[in-house]
């Protein structure tokens, strides 16, 4: 059938079976490259109404698919499973603009046409689709079961990282992988907190929000995505659930120094980087038109904790870095001061937040 698994050596992806991968702090995806934990944090600034829009989407897709494709008394005729589809791919569609998938080549080819598919080529694999017991049925239901229970493993995973950040991580007094290590130790010895998130959720919980998880990995070289002349080792890993990716994009980037970070302004999550510890986003200030979040945030703290903000602490490093190369004789005088004042300006961008952080580092990096 057109649903089965596919070889993990195929670059395909798919909704219940996609590849990325990992190398240094980074997850490399379809053509494209992020810091590791964006895609978590990208995933717990959803909205609710977001997410419980593409629950209701979910139970009434579901709901149509019982009542009517598995209904034995109503006739099943081209027309019908068109609709079916239809409504199926009404739902693939919103899925496949959330991350991560928006950032992978999705082969919607077959997914978006495999019942009409079937149906008009294969009548009696459409026929075994519909009857309990058999491979067809059980591949087609357990796609159906899979994509239908995507918004519950949102909803889990939301309700155990933001209960981590908020109560764990806030106390923290430094930034680092050291201490994530520490709150992610608290946060799973709490045996109550455990229980009450547990509670939460429906008897038999879709998904469980633990330390382990199952994951196929390889390893393979692939060019690196700095240079493409060279070539790099990067961990593949194959999922086949959006939760077992998001828990690996969360844990890689704690293991990283990289954690999502909710701004003390806008209450929205940024991606703190390794060693900062700035707890304002660089995102415009809600009832601003040009002031960001850090800006405004810069007002409220002390003048002597202001030079710690990500973007002078990376300026400090790149400036240390042309002065050594100054006092080797590396870079002429004229190079140096040329050099300090495009450093100092991208400094100054950043702090007005025209450009990120992230964005910044990237710069000074090749300096």
């Amino acid at each position: 059938m057109a649903l089965e698994t596919r070889p993990t050596s195929e670059k395909e992806n798919s909704i219940q079976e996609f590849t990325v991968h990992f190398w240094k702090d980074r997850v490399i995806l379809d053509g494209e490259n992020l810091p590791m934990g964006q895609i978590s944090t990208d995933v717990l600034n959803l909205s609710e109404e977001q997410i419980l829009a593409l629950r209701y989407k979910a139970n009434e897709t579901y709901g149509l698919f019982r009542t009517q494709l598995y209904n034995p008394e109503i006739k099943k005729d081209l027309a019908l499973v068109t609709a079916m589809q239809d409504k199926l791919n009404e739902y693939l569609d919103i899925i496949l603009a959330m991350p991560p998938f928006k950032y992978l080549d999705v082969d919607t080819r077959m997914t978006h046409n495999t019942l009409t598919v079937i149906f008009e080529e294969t009548p009696d694999d459409f026929q075994r689709i519909l009857q309990q017991g058999t491979f067809e049925f059980e591949t087609f239901y357990g796609f159906l079961r899979k994509v239908f229970t995507i918004p519950d493993e949102l909803i889990s995973l939301r309700v155990y990282v933001t209960a981590m950040l908020d109560f764990y991580f806030e106390r923290l007094k430094k930034r680092n992988e050291e201490y994530y290590a520490v709150g992610v130790y608290d946060f799973f010895s709490n045996k109550e907190i455990q229980r009450d998130i547990s509670a939460s959720f429906p008897p038999a919980p879709v998904y469980q929000f633990r330390q382990s998880r199952q994951a196929l990995i390889e390893y393979t070289t692939m060019p690196n995505p700095d240079d493409a002349k060279k070539y790099i080792i990067a961990e593949r890993m194959v999922f086949t659930s959006i939760a077992s990716f998001l828990h690996a994009d969360f844990f890689k980037g704690l293991m990283n120094g990289n954690t999502p970070r909710r701004c003390h302004n806008c209450k929205r999550f940024f991606l703190l980087s390794s060693g900062y510890d700035t707890c304002y986003c660089n995102n415009i200030a809600p009832g601003e038109t040009e002031k960001t979040c850090r800006k405004v945030g810069a007002h409220k703290k002390q003048a002597s904790k202001e030079g710690k903000t990500p973007a002078r602490q990376e300026y400090k490093k790149v400036y240390n870095k042309l002065k050594t190369r100054r006092a080797r004789g590396k870079i002429s005088i004229d190079e140096w001061n040329a050099a300090v004042a495009l450093a100092l300006e991208y400094k100054d961008k950043a702090e007005a937040g025209k450009i990120t952080d992230l964005e910044l580092k990237a710069i000074y990096d090749k300096m």
